[in-house]
């Protein structure tokens, strides 16, 4: 769960540190205090967009860290292990926003990571509803994966996904080698042609340079014997090197006796002498090589010349012309190609099998539960006030093959009064009324996945924490005694999994188990924000407050707060 939240110059916050406990949190304060720009930090800090906007004026960064401690899903260490992230158990986020032309860093666990990375290790720690998730529930995708979630089939989903990759692939190879042979037959007599001239030629690449570097040895024979005779001579000829080093020798050889220093004198002499002798052998075996073979320099020049004809031809380059001759020699290869495509039928036909069997098991556990699924969130309406709810989810199968998702298609029907007829969801729910749906489905997705969490379904190390439910807004057009009702839902949730609500209702901050109070105030000609964990007495002030308390009524507001908090506390206890 999330239990230290860090922000650091962002927007009007110039620094704020709070402390989360289990259960249910709420964060009340008057419009424009900066309960908005909270939820900004914390979707920054899990991934979310950030923006040089962000950078309280006269500050060079914004910054957010979020510490997450306590038992944590599964899929967050895999997250880690696949970037060589370490954790001890726990893990901290942290996003640093730059100014304009400053740089946006994010770490994991203090190492230097990407976006991605955040997302991916924050998105099983916490479920952030904002309001922009009512946009999403009016998508028809978003319905399967309700249906999915609340089967406990995201699991199955995901398999169906995967079958559907791989058959996607192999069918999409398949197809290109039909293609290709069904082009190669256009022009199989040109390929034919360059085949047999290329392949009576041969070419290999870097074969110009040598033959370009023999030619010039070839021609410069004459002069080449010359120079290696003229060095003959210069080393082993009667006045050449060697014999002098040997009378040289022999001269000082003589008084050695008389002067110690001689000694070395001579045997280097020796040395130059042997050198000589080396040199005059090697230098007369090379001379004998050095003929002018005007037979190979013509065999020579005509393979140039034929080289240098096809590449004009083949390419303009000898790389070119071998790539051409290698893929002229491929497509001609046509009992490879079909060999392939042979084996691409039977794997295409198996993985279609695969992917039809695994799509039908999702489809069937959808089926089951697509009538719970909408009874239960009409249940739930009901009790936030919408007496009359109806909620239906319609399954409906696609004409073409399974998908990514399966082969289904959903649409989710809505009504909410007696005597009106239902409707696609985004045709007929009002904003007020798209609130609650959205409620009710986060309600019920919570009861299953806490239950999934009970039998041990959520992961394969077996039971997995629930995520960090964040809800914004969730009482936007309620009040009243369905206030309360959201309140009690809200704490019901924060009983099996951590729970942080913004909100402007009294009737759910009297439910929470710890109060959050955003403020504003200026300071020195600047406006900033504060958040302040509430004591008791302190909470009861903001309750009143929130209660709309008038000048002179300040006993008789706080003593109404109290007695919502009772209320509250009386109908979770019962």
């Amino acid at each position: 769960m999330l239990t230290t939240l860090r922000i650091a110059d962002f927007a009007i916050l110039q620094a704020a540190e709070l402390s989360f406990g289990s259960g249910l949190t709420a964060i009340t304060g008057e419009t424009g205090a900066g309960t908005s720009i909270l939820l900004d930090a914390l979707a920054a800090v899990l991934g979310g967009r950030a923006s040089d906007k962000m950078v309280r004026h006269g500050c060079d960064a914004a910054e957010v860290e979020a510490l997450f401690d306590g038992p944590l899903p599964e899929a967050v260490f895999a997250a880690l292990d696949e970037f060589g992230v370490s954790s001890d158990g726990g893990v901290v986020l942290r996003r640093v926003i730059g100014k304009t032309g400053g740089r946006n860093r994010c770490y994991v666990n203090g190492r230097l990571a990407t976006v991605q990375l955040l997302r991916q290790v924050a998105a099983p720690l916490v479920d952030l509803s904002a309001q922009h998730a009512q946009h999403r529930l009016l998508e028809p995708a978003a319905h399967l994966e309700l249906l999915d979630r609340y089967a406990g089939a995201l699991d199955r989903r995901a398999a169906v996904a995967r079958a559907y990759g791989a058959w996607r692939a192999s069918a999409t190879e398949l197809e290109e080698l039909r293609k290709r042979q069904a082009q190669a037959a256009d022009r199989l007599d040109w390929l034919r042609f360059v085949h047999k001239e290329l392949s009576e030629l041969q070419p290999r690449e870097g074969e110009l340079a040598e033959i370009g570097s023999k030619l010039q040895k070839l021609r410069a024979a004459e002069q080449l014997g010359k120079a290696v005779h003229d060095a003959l001579s210069a080393v082993g000829g009667d006045a050449g090197i060697r014999e002098n080093a040997a009378k040289a020798g022999r001269g000082l050889g003589k008084w050695v006796h008389l002067d110690d220093k001689l000694g070395e004198f001579t045997a280097r002499l020796q040395e130059l002498e042997t050198l000589a002798g080396d040199l005059d052998f090697e230098l007369g075996s090379h001379a004998r090589t050095l003929r002018r073979d005007d037979r190979e320099l013509n065999k020579l020049a005509e393979r140039q010349d034929q080289l240098s004809r096809a590449i004009r031809k083949h390419g303009g380059s000898e790389t070119a012309m071998v790539a051409r001759f290698a893929q002229v020699s491929a497509e001609l290869d046509a009992d490879a190609t079909e060999w392939r495509m042979h084996e691409l039928e039977r794997t295409v036909a198996s993985q279609a099998a695969e992917l039809a069997t695994i799509a039908e098991e999702l489809s069937e556990r959808r089926a089951l539960v697509a009538e719970p699924l909408g009874r239960a969130i009409a249940e739930v309406l009901q009790q936030l006030g919408m007496a009359a709810a109806q909620v239906r989810f319609a399954l409906m199968r696609q004409p073409d093959a399974p998908g990514a998702t399966g082969i289904d298609s959903a649409h989710l029907y809505f009504r909410a009064n007696r005597g009106e007829a239902e409707g696609l969801l985004h045709q007929v729910a009002s904003g007020g009324e798209l609130s609650r749906v959205l409620l009710a489905i986060q309600r019920v997705l919570g009861d299953a996945a806490w239950a999934q969490v009970q039998t041990g379904g959520m992961g394969v190390a077996g039971p997995q924490p629930l995520p960090t439910a964040i809800f914004d807004e969730a009482d936007a057009g309620l009040s009243g005694a369905t206030g309360l009702v959201l309140g009690r839902f809200m704490a019901d949730i924060g009983a099996r999994q951590q729970v942080i609500v913004i909100s402007h209702l009294p009737q759910v901050a009297a439910a929470a188990d710890a109060h959050v109070q955003v403020s504003k105030r200026e300071d020195g000609g600047r406006t900033r924000s504060e958040l302040r964990l509430l004591a008791d007495g302190e909470r009861e002030a903001e309750l009143a407050r929130m209660l709309g308390a008038a000048d002179g009524q300040a006993e008789t507001a706080l003593a109404h707060a109290r007695e919502l908090v009772r209320v509250q506390r009386r109908a979770l206890d019962a």
